[in-house]
């Protein structure tokens, strides 16, 4: 930890910490020890065998060099910093809290080790069910190739300006990365664009006022539409998920390669589900085969989000998971639309059996 309480309480930081002087744990109000050295930088550490259920012990050298590096970039572009304040009312003690006149407080969370989806869920609830905002960068271990089941993703943002977005703090540079625009494809890596920065040239302002210029969803050319669907299928058969969705195929009587071509994607979608979007579609195209043939607006509504749900996966960071969803179900009756599996018939919806039907071997 970063802070501590000297023999007056008075919360002192480790870089300006005396050694010799005694200090207090601000959680647990036990003793610690300052620790300065020449690998990590200065910070307060417990005594040992001490268990301290406010702040945790182990915490990487990243992590600490993030956690200033932060508050020193906010602090510059005129915000009141906090490190590791205590939040009472919800139990929490966010890595730095940073305020500014006309603007709901903010934590700040730099993560560098392994967190489950559920806590990630209570500690965001916590912070906006008490007027916080919360932002969480991600540091090294996250760093990873993107793809829809990387472990970054629970960590995925919406902000209109900028798409689903992940934002990366890199210590070596003393900048950051919003990795925004964030789309994806079966069967290949994430696609987004990148906005770099380094906190000695570029306030905070610049970067939550950001507006770039968004590239539209890429889309699979119709001559490639069977090298997709290949590519899909080699790539996702070595998963139990695939072998699954292919036992499903077997049970309604067919198979993965008799798969009608709209199943497939041809057009980037916000990477918000848990499988493959081709598992969606497959079941959509079930619950079509046994819908009945003409279906109100409504109906064919709920039955694509019905389809949908069971396919999304837990997404804690969202302020409003269900607008993206609702964004897909009409992406998905417009793409039923253009693909003539339905087709409007006065005001309801007329179902095509003929584009429902297993493809011959």
């Amino acid at each position: 930890m970063l802070i501590a309480e000297d023999g007056t309480e008075k919360l002192v930081t480790a870089a300006l910490a005396q050694r010799g002087s005694k200090y207090w744990c601000p959680g647990c109000h036990r003793p610690v020890r300052l620790k300065r050295g020449a690998v990590m930088c200065a910070h307060f550490a417990h005594q040992a065998n001490q268990v301290c259920t406010t702040f945790s012990e182990g915490e990487t050298a990243e992590h600490l060099l993030g956690k200033q590096q932060l508050a020193a970039w906010f602090a510059a572009s005129g915000y009141t910093v906090r490190l590791e304040a205590r939040l009472p009312e919800i139990h929490q003690r966010p890595d730095i809290l940073v305020r500014k006149d006309g603007q709901l407080p903010l934590a700040l969370e730099f993560q560098c080790s392994p967190i489950s989806v559920e806590k990630l869920r209570q500690r965001t609830q916590g912070y906006r069910d008490h007027g916080y905002r919360v932002l969480w960068l991600l540091g090294s271990p996250y760093q990873h190739q993107l793809r829809l089941n990387a472990k970054a993703l629970k960590f995925l943002q919406h902000y209109a300006p900028w798409g689903c977005f992940l934002v990366y703090w890199l210590t070596a540079v003393n900048g950051g990365e919003l990795l925004l625009n964030l789309t994806t494809v079966d069967g290949e890596r994430l696609n987004y664009q990148v906005q770099a920065w380094q906190a000695a040239q570029v306030p905070v302002s610049a970067i939550l006022n950001l507006k770039p210029q968004l590239s539209p969803p890429r889309k699979t050319a119709t001559q490639f539409v069977t090298f997709q669907q290949r590519l899909v299928l080699g790539r996702l058969r070595h998963q139990p998920a695939v072998v699954s969705l292919q036992t499903y195929c077997y049970q309604h009587g067919g198979s993965l390669a008799q798969l009608p071509n709209w199943v497939f994607m041809t057009t980037a979608k916000v990477p918000i589900l848990k499988t493959a979007y081709l598992s969606w579609m497959v079941y959509l195209l079930m619950a079509l085969r046994t819908a009945p043939a003409n279906l109100s607006q409504q109906r064919l509504q709920t039955l694509i989000w019905q389809t949908l749900l069971p396919c999304v996966a837990q997404q804690p960071c969202l302020l409003d998971p269900n607008r993206l969803q609702a964004q897909l179900v009409a992406a998905a009756i417009s793409e039923l639309r253009a693909a003539k599996v339905i087709s409007r018939q006065g005001r309801d919806w007329q179902v095509e059996a003929d584009q429902l039907a297993w493809r011959a071997h």
